[in-house]
């Protein structure tokens, strides 16, 4: 009896990992939602499919809302040693989604250099939003996420 119930619930699992959402506008113009197909007559047909696992592993509302407002990007260079490393470690210590650039080339520079206003770009350099932060130092990094709404901890 056992091994029926456990195989009814690894059935359903494998159900709700594969489910289909669909939008369509029927004749009338009024807009449809359904995890049914849509009539033949509908117009406008989208059609989802639905993952559970990603939703899982989705990010908590509070980080989706920070990194959305305040997008947070490591800029580092290849002979970064340390500091970029410290630095990286700490943003994935407190689980801060982040993009990071290598600045590697003479344009890479540049581009760095107009960003910051013409001041010197030496790495690391954060930013979150519209807010930098030159070199490692945990404390301002802090400062700058916690002000952009990121959690503290992860």
């Amino acid at each position: 009896m056992k091994a029926i119930v456990w195989l009814s619930a690894i059935l359903c699992a494998s159900l709700v990992q594969a489910q289909t959402a669909y939008r369509w506008v029927d004749q009338d113009g009024k807009v449809h939602y359904s995890d049914r197909a849509p009539p033949k007559t509908a117009r406008e047909v989208q059609e989802r499919k639905l993952n559970a696992p990603a939703a899982a592993k989705e990010l908590p509302y509070a980080v989706r809302q920070a990194a959305n407002n305040f997008p947070v990007t490591l800029y580092v260079s290849p002979d970064c040693g340390t500091r970029c490393k410290e630095g990286r470690d700490y943003l994935n210590k407190r689980s801060i989604p982040f993009s990071e650039t290598t600045v590697a080339t003479n344009e890479d520079v540049e581009a760095l250099r107009k960003l910051l206003g013409g001041s010197d770009p030496s790495v690391p350099i954060l930013t979150v939003g519209s807010k930098v932060s030159r070199g490692y130092l945990q404390t301002d990094w802090a400062g700058l996420l916690d002000a952009a709404g990121y959690p503290k901890s992860p």
